[in-house]
């Protein structure tokens, strides 16, 4: 908790501070103008229960005199009001293309204990482009980025070999991280796609399985053919997808 709190902290001083200068949700004085962001490549950030997860933020910006320098943080929450807020690790590293585009890279990292359940979900980047004439680029909502708790899914399908044409139950269960306890619990009232696929084929959905109060799965098939079965979770906001490793049913 000690770590959240640091973090949090310094976060938030930033935020206060944009905040009272910024008066829209899109800034710009001058030619200074933030051309491209990102966050992890576009993908969402998986954080479990270990040590923490680290990602990059990218931001290019221009102006004709060069830029002098560019700021950036994360926000959860409106940015009047943030719920959370995390700052970079360290300085960025920065390119300068023609004296008039630059391109900086930052590391972040979630730290143990940094994270709690309300956390997961939708994070964005402000971004603060100043040039070295003093014109400026400051954007609200330059990018965004899903921050995930991670998953697991099992799936196990019997009986192995089976007759064709008699049932084929498979079973399974979907969890997620609790980053209170560090430890997986069942995910309920989710949609699960069950699949299957031949062995030199792709796999299908055959059925949607709903998750029990506990995350259980459970559902029947008739016996056709030899292959594959797994159960197949498409994730959401908070919580990442995942695919549970196929299970081989011999049909005879």
């Amino acid at each position: 908790m000690a770590k959240r709190a640091a973090a949090t902290v310094v976060a938030s001083l930033t935020i206060t501070c944009l905040c009272t200068s910024t008066a829209t949700a899109d800034t710009r004085v001058g030619d200074t103008q933030v051309l491209s962001a990102s966050i992890n490549g576009g993908k969402p950030v998986v954080s479990g229960t270990s040590a923490g997860a680290s990602f990059t933020v990218t931001v290019t910006a221009s102006d004709p005199e060069g830029i002098d320098y560019i700021d950036s943080f994360l926000y959860r929450g409106p940015i009047t009001d943030p719920t959370g807020g995390l700052a970079a690790v360290r300085e960025p590293e920065c390119t300068v293309s023609n004296d008039v585009t630059t391109r900086c890279t930052w590391q972040f990292m979630l730290s143990e204990g940094f994270l709690q359940n309300p956390d997961a979900g939708t994070w964005r980047l402000h971004v603060n482009a100043t040039a070295k004439d003093g014109d400026y680029h400051w954007k609200e909502s330059a990018a965004s980025v899903n921050i995930q708790r991670a998953s697991k899914l099992t799936a196990n399908a019997s009986p192995e070999p089976v007759v064709k044409g008699k049932p084929i139950t498979i079973t399974g269960a979907l969890s997620r991280v609790n980053w209170t306890d560090s430890r997986y619990h069942g995910y309920a009232n989710q949609p699960v796609r069950l699949q299957f696929r031949t062995p030199s084929g792709a796999y299908s959905t055959v059925k949607t399985v709903t998750s029990s109060s506990t995350g259980y799965l459970k559902t029947t098939v008739t016996a056709s053919r030899d292959g594959y079965w797994r159960y197949s979770y498409a994730g959401n906001t908070t919580t990442a997808a995942v695919n549970a490793p196929g299970d081989f049913v011999d049909v005879r």
